[in-house]
């Protein structure tokens, strides 16, 4: 009785764990229940509990019992080799080993359904068992011949491919295969278990033939390896990328112009530029730099999407406008050629805003080009803001035959123009609320007597003040240009 009761409890307690693997699965790992290792663990549940009402119908031998007996047995019978193809295939695949659909029509469903008919009809054909009138089971012929047979198949041959491709067959690991120990580990686990559970258990055991306990258990360490395995193996491809960005969020860094730049022959004007990205690294960009000794050029864009894919579009769009600029004599000229150049295989559909100016230092004309960007703010001395309300045609790399135009404005000493990426105009509070134009120009208006990075560093204060903890949804750009 002793040994009975042990041998039950340890079913319960193998089939507990296989329901805490379960519960894990969905809910931690966010697994759907479609998933082979949830379609696994939920018929090793039933397979556990299946044998523990065959095993308490056996142990009583009532004929009252003989209907429930037959369910637990014929669930039994059902569940462990429905759980034992699944382990199957997943193991196999974790090795790199595909199957045709022919081969898994005859290796997975013939096998699976001709023992699920058998089973089915075994009260009446007497095939793989039946029960006497006393409630006394008989082992029918096909017991061990077929149903153990092809589930120890099933659960050993991973185990025995894996010794194999790690031994003799190196040389025909498949490319993609993913050898782990603990396969070999699990088939092992699950002959030792087994045939320890033959010497312990008492004498009437010897021939009893299931195998769900050595299974639950192989399996809860099976799949608690894979876990962690899989847990580390996800660890480290985080820590890489995040290393990938970090170097990325470095390049794109040193890529941008210095923030307070000074140009030698060009001291009546002072340029300021910021960029805070949303991620590790943007798709906002800025730059400024001398075309000849009477010419600066200062731009601003901001590339749709965001992460990677935006910088890299943003670091290429960057360079053919630099290019350009110091080639072409006019800011139409440059977008309209900047443009052609980025739809150029643009299969990723990526596209930018952006603003571009040229100013002649020696009469203080502005001659400049909006491609679908935000208007700028201009600041003139002892007026108010006022928006520059002029688009010159599509966002780059949006049509291919854009031409784009130009306009000119004079400026004047104590002039100020701000230009900006949307991320500043749409930063959101808790409340949904935009930051909005009227917001900016006013600290812009505020802050006219002071410097161009005083202007910067007070409109960022202020948006991160409104936007107080919400986080960052866009990159946020700014360039300031100042006449003394």
């Amino acid at each position: 009785m002793l040994g009975e009761r042990l041998y039950l409890e340890l079913l319960f307690v193998g089939a507990i764990l296989l329901g805490i693997l379960f519960i894990n699965n969905i809910f931690l790992y966010k697994q759907k229940l479609r998933d082979r290792v949830s379609l696994m663990l939920i018929f090793g549940v039933v397979m556990s509990v299946a044998e523990i009402i065959w095993t308490m119908c056996e142990i009583q031998q009532n004929p009252s019992l003989r209907a429930l007996h037959y369910i637990g047995a014929i669930c039994y019978l059902v569940g462990a080799v429905i759980f034992s193809a699944i382990l199957n295939r997943y193991l196999l695949e974790r090795m790199g080993i595909r199957f045709s659909k022919l081969a898994l029509i005859l290796v997975y469903i013939v096998p699976v359904a001709v023992n699920t008919l058998l089973s089915l009809t075994t009260p009446l054909s007497h095939l793989i068992f039946w029960i006497n009138e006393a409630g006394a089971e008989q082992t029918g012929p096909l017991m061990d011949n077929f149903f153990l047979r092809l589930m120890l198949v099933y659960l050993l041959s991973p185990a025995l491919i894996a010794a194999f491709l790690l031994t003799l067959g190196k040389k025909l690991r498949p490319a993609d295969g993913e050898i782990s120990g603990s396969m070999i580990a699990f088939g092992v686990m699950i002959v030792v278990l087994y045939y320890l559970q033959l010497v312990l258990l008492p004498a009437e055991f010897s021939t009893y033939t299931t195998a769900s306990l050595p299974v639950s258990l192989s399996l809860v360490y099976l799949i608690t390896n894979v876990s962690t395995h899989n847990a580390l193996e996800t660890q480290a491809q985080i820590e890489a990328v995040e290393t990938d960005l970090r170097i990325a969020s470095k390049i794109q860094a040193d890529a941008l112009p210095p923030v307070a730049p000074e140009f030698a022959n060009h001291l009546d004007l002072v340029l300021r530029g910021s960029m805070n990205t949303a991620k590790e690294v943007g798709g906002d960009f800025f730059d400024y730099f001398a075309i000849d000794a009477d010419r600066i050029c200062f731009l601003i864009a901001d590339v749709s999407g965001k992460g990677t894919p935006a910088a890299l579009f943003m670091m290429t769009a960057k360079t053919m406008i630099k290019d350009y600029a110091l080639t072409k004599d006019t800011t139409a000229e440059i977008f309209t050629a900047v443009n052609a150049r980025l739809c150029e295989g643009n299969e990723a559909g990526m596209f930018a805003t952006a603003w571009i100016g040229i100013l002649d230092t020696r009469t203080m004309t502005l001659q400049y080009t909006n491609a679908g960007h935000n208007y700028p703010i201009l600041l003139r001395k002892g007026e108010p803001c006022e928006e520059m309300k002029k688009v010159h045609g599509l966002f780059l790399a949006g049509l291919e035959y854009t031409r784009y135009k130009q306009t000119e404005i004079q400026l004047a000493s104590g002039d100020r123009l701000l230009l900006y990426t949307d991320g500043v105009v749409e930063a959101h509070d808790k409340d949904n609320g935009l930051y909005g134009m009227e917001r900016m120009e006013a600290v812009l208006d505020s802050t006219r007597d002071r410097p161009g990075e005083a202007v910067l560093e007070e409109i960022l204060n202020d948006v991160s003040s409104f936007a107080a903890g919400v986080p960052q949804f866009d990159d946020i750009t700014m360039v300031v240009l100042t006449i003394k």
